[in-house]
């Protein structure tokens, strides 16, 4: 059993582990160790048959026990295989629940970064209703500017025209003036000359 097992990729230290190909190694050497057990006692009854009777109960019990030994020390090596197999797999469990819980830590992240977003970015819907708000205020004010404009420019014509106005007024007086100052010449010259 020591020969066959040795033969088999069993691993020889913690750190090496087991895996479903050393699993198999191991319990194929072990079947065939147990194989070649078995056929020497079959081939040492054979030979206790072979004495004679008296000599075949002898032989018989000495193969049954060396059969029951062998049975028992293939299960106690098969029940220690299994046990080694069952904590490599234990442990490759317990890595794979870590790994998942990390997985599922950074998923609840991002869940937590996606409420966040939804929370305080704004809807399209409501940009849309704010933007053509904004769009109506401001063409109510430009509506507005153009009338202010157009007041303005009514009143800076008035302005001008008041100020023209005078100026033509002035200018008229000045002219009616002046008129009346040759006419007051002529007429003093006139007079002056009679």
């Amino acid at each position: 059993m020591a020969e066959a097992a040795g033969s088999a990729r069993v691993p020889t230290s913690r750190t090496e582990g087991w895996s479903i190909e050393t699993l198999l190694d191991h319990i194929l050497a072990l079947l065939s160790a147990h194989d070649k057990r078995y056929e020497e006692r079959f081939l040492a009854s054979q030979r206790a048959l072979d004495l004679g009777f008296s000599g075949q109960k002898s032989a018989i019990d000495a193969a049954f026990a060396a059969q029951k030994s062998a049975v028992d020390a293939a299960f106690s090596a098969q029940k220690e295989a299994i046990n080694a197999a069952l904590a490599a797999a234990d442990r490759a469990v317990t890595k794979a629940e870590l790994a998942t819980e990390k997985r599922f830590e950074s998923v609840n992240e991002f869940r937590g970064t996606l409420d966040n977003q939804q929370r305080t970015l704004i809807p399209r819907s409501e940009v849309s209703v704010l933007i053509e708000g904004v769009t109506e205020k401001i063409s109510n004010t430009n509506k507005m500017i153009d009338s202010l404009v157009k007041q303005l420019d009514a009143i800076d014509a008035e302005r001008r025209g008041i100020k023209g106005g005078w100026g033509y007024a002035v200018g008229v007086l000045g002219f009616v003036v002046g008129i009346l100052g040759v006419v007051g010449a002529v007429a003093a010259f006139i007079s002056r000359q009679q």
